[in-house]
């Protein structure tokens, strides 16, 4: 069996030094179905105000590309601000931070793939689509996790590959996807585990969340016996914990 250091989340570099052993990858397998947990009768902005609701946050990459966002609905930060305890937003475009400042939210320009310490921990770090834009996705972990309060929790929620939403889009277009062109990468739950370890986290569980009828719900119970949960849910939510604390 894989010898695991981080909750028994799989570390193939105790096991082989082999990334393609496969003992390793058949432990990977029997271990990301664990952890897999579906929410399919609610959405992601609710999700996450149940996620921090009563907590001290950090919001991490709060600006959502410009300041049109900010009056809209499904601006997350918004949500999460009005939600939480405690709020401190953060974003790497100062201008916009700026603009926020005098709309009277609490944020702060900083770069969450820098050393800095904010001098502050917090119950929950919530990173919205962003580690799919930057270039070095360990630092922006390392950077979360150094800000993680003792039984914090770290939630990362990016765009899932697999979905059908992506796979349509592919097949439409033959072959040639076009998405958000500022994104540099895709993380998959694989993608995930191995970015934790490198960074000293722990993947505790990864979530889908989407909002389906009754009946709807029913119908999927039943077609998840035949193929991955995955492909109905656009994003995936990572959680992981701090392993040093």
């Amino acid at each position: 069996m894989m010898k695991n250091l981080q909750d028994n989340m799989p570390n193939w570099t105790l096991f082989s030094d082999d990334p393609n052993n496969s003992d390793a990858k058949e432990e990977v397998y029997k271990w990301l179905p664990k952890i897999r947990k579906i929410h399919n009768d609610i959405n992601l902005i609710n999700f996450i105000k149940n996620l921090v609701r009563g907590k001290r946050v950090l919001d991490i990459g709060i600006v959502s590309h410009s300041a049109s966002y900010f009056d809209r609905d499904d601006w997350r930060h918004g949500h999460i601000a009005a939600s939480a305890d405690y709020c401190l937003g953060i974003d790497i475009l100062s201008n916009l931070v700026d603009d926020l400042k005098d709309r009277g939210f609490n944020v702060l320009c900083a770069d969450a793939t820098s050393d800095e310490d904010l001098n502050d921990r917090f119950d929950i770090i919530f990173i919205g689509d962003v580690i799919e834009h930057v270039n070095d996705p360990v630092k922006l972990l390392s950077f979360s996790k150094r800000h993680l309060a003792s039984n914090g929790k770290l939630f990362v929620a990016t765009p899932n590959p697999f979905s059908r939403k992506f796979l349509r889009k592919f097949n439409k277009s033959h072959g040639s996807l076009v998405v958000n062109l500022d994104h540099v990468s895709w993380i998959a739950p694989t993608l995930a585990m191995e970015l934790a370890r490198r960074s000293g986290l722990n993947l505790s569980a990864y979530h889908l969340v989407k909002v389906f009828s009754p009946i709807r719900r029913k119908f999927k119970k039943f077609t998840w016996k035949f193929e991955p949960p995955d492909y109905s849910f656009p994003d995936y939510i990572y959680e992981f914990t701090n392993v040093d604390k």
